[in-house]
């Protein structure tokens, strides 16, 4: 949510262009594992010339393995990835903003699952432990 925040504010208000936003997202590492995928995007768009949306998605799936994200939550990513930089400033505002939602969505439902299947592999584990116990009697 931070990170889109700053990419809205460096794009939208002080009109630096999508690169350089991305590097000094990448470059600034407050983004944990995103700062990477933030900075091969940059390096992407600059050195092979492509346009934000292809380079989004070629970071992205080079990184892939970083995260512990469903396949539908990649979707979203990869959503987000086919309107950057399709806009002028103040409907790429309006896309961010979308975003923040989206990814604030997709935040309470992993915080969801954690406390479900958190709970869940606790008792497991707990349970698993209580038939060692019990068999090696």
């Amino acid at each position: 949510m931070e990170i889109l925040l700053n990419l809205k504010n460096q794009i939208c208000s002080l009109g630096v262009p999508l690169y350089a936003a991305f590097e000094e997202i990448g470059t600034e590492g407050t983004g944990g594992l995103w700062s990477e995928i933030f900075l091969r995007c940059s390096q992407v768009m600059k050195e092979q010339r492509m346009d934000a949306g292809s380079a989004w998605k070629k970071a992205i799936s080079e990184n892939r393995g970083l995260l512990p994200l469903e396949s539908s939550d990649w979707d979203s990513i990869d959503d987000f990835g086919e309107l950057l930089g399709k806009s002028d400033r103040y409907n790429q505002e309006a896309v961010l903003d979308m975003a923040r939602e989206s990814i604030a969505v997709l935040e309470k439902k992993a915080e969801e699952a954690v406390r479900t299947k958190g709970k869940l592999y606790r008792n497991l584990g707990a349970l698993c432990g209580a038939a060692v116990v019990i068999l090696l009697i």
